[in-house]
């Protein structure tokens, strides 16, 4: 009977046994699974911006594969900050397997939520089977300094056109020495970035030389300052307000501030009247009906109502002429000083 009892005792510690460990293994099943990483993850090198691998798309063959790599930006990116990710992206694509993928695309996003959604990207580099190279898109927007620093070269004829043929930034920009570059006095440019407004600074200097105009007459001080307001609002959209310093001999000869509302309403067709005048006076030589001089006199007056019908527009404390512009026809100081 003892004997009899023993077994059953036996069984029955076994059975707990089973139950214990099914339980325990139900319990686990239940716990929720840990975070995994999704992709490979490049090793990221310093001066590239950091990025996370959210979705790596292969399909095809080994040796003709797709890929599509999905990328969340691990931090706020400037728009030409971001080609250096683009180029190290495309090369890991490239180099990660034996044999080079058919066709890729990498999209980068603000965020991995944006990555796994398919959001639009901020920026893009792809390569078409049968394309030699990859081609990028650049959806990231100019900052305030960043925008009028690049509206200011231009107006100076100092920016570099963006190669067509170059979309990824992947050629080295040719260094270009320019004739001012060591000049003493140079255009300077404040930026106010609260207020979406700049103060530009400009010297009148004899062409090539880093020295001033002899004589400055007011339209040709003038006609520098209306083709540079028409620049800088052009290539600058959030721009709301310019002031403009001409300097000759060290001193202020003139001074203005025009925000875009008064440049939209009053003075954006400034250089188009004076331009479309100069046509009709070309006519009048055509049909010598005025000689040179007569001409040039004409274009000169026309040139002086324009600018100051434009500064009538303009709050007066707004407005500084000096009487040291002269009012002599021609004269030096049209775009004197931008050099390249």
């Amino acid at each position: 009977m003892r004997s009899r009892n023993l077994r059953g005792v036996a069984s029955a510690t076994s059975l707990l046994a089973v139950a214990l460990v099914a339980l325990a293994s139900c319990q686990n099943d239940n716990k929720p699974a840990g975070p995994t990483a999704c992709c490979d993850q490049p090793k990221i090198p310093p001066g590239v911006p950091a990025f996370t691998v959210v979705r790596d798309e292969v399909t095809g063959p080994t040796d003709g594969q797709d890929v599509k790599l999905h990328v969340a930006l691990k931090q706020k990116t400037k728009r030409d900050d971001i080609y250096p990710a683009l180029q190290f992206l495309y090369r890991y694509a490239m180099t990660r397997n034996t044999f080079e993928p058919t066709t890729f695309l990498g999209a980068f996003y603000k965020t991995e939520g944006d990555a796994q959604t398919g959001a639009n990207p901020v920026a893009k580099i792809w390569r078409e089977h049968g394309d030699k190279g990859p081609k990028c898109e650049n959806a990231i927007p100019l900052e305030f300094p960043e925008e009028v620093d690049k509206a200011f070269q231009h107006s100076l004829g100092r920016d570099t056109p963006e190669d067509l043929e170059d979309t990824c930034h992947l050629n080295e920009k040719k260094k270009v020495t320019r004739v001012d570059a060591n000049f003493k006095h140079q255009p300077t440019m404040k930026v106010d970035d609260a207020k979406k407004a700049v103060e530009v600074t400009y010297p009148y200097l004899e062409a090539g030389k880093d020295e001033y105009v002899k004589s400055l007459s007011f339209n040709a001080a003038m006609t520098y300052w209306a083709e540079f307001l028409t620049g800088m609002f052009a290539k600058a959209p959030e721009l709301q307000q310019v002031t403009y310093n001409g300097i000759l001999d060290d001193q202020p000869v003139l001074k203005i501030t025009v925000t875009r509302q008064e440049f939209d309403q009053h003075l954006s067709t400034v250089q188009e009247t004076i331009s479309s005048y100069a046509a009709i006076t070309f006519a009048k030589l055509g049909l010598h009906k005025t000689d040179d001089k007569g001409a040039m006199k004409d274009q000169e007056q026309q040139k002086t109502k324009t600018y100051m019908a434009a500064l009538s527009f303009i709050p007066k404390d707004r407005v500084f002429v000096s009487p040291k512009l002269t009012k002599a026809t021609g004269g030096g100081g049209g775009k004197k000083g931008k050099g390249k």
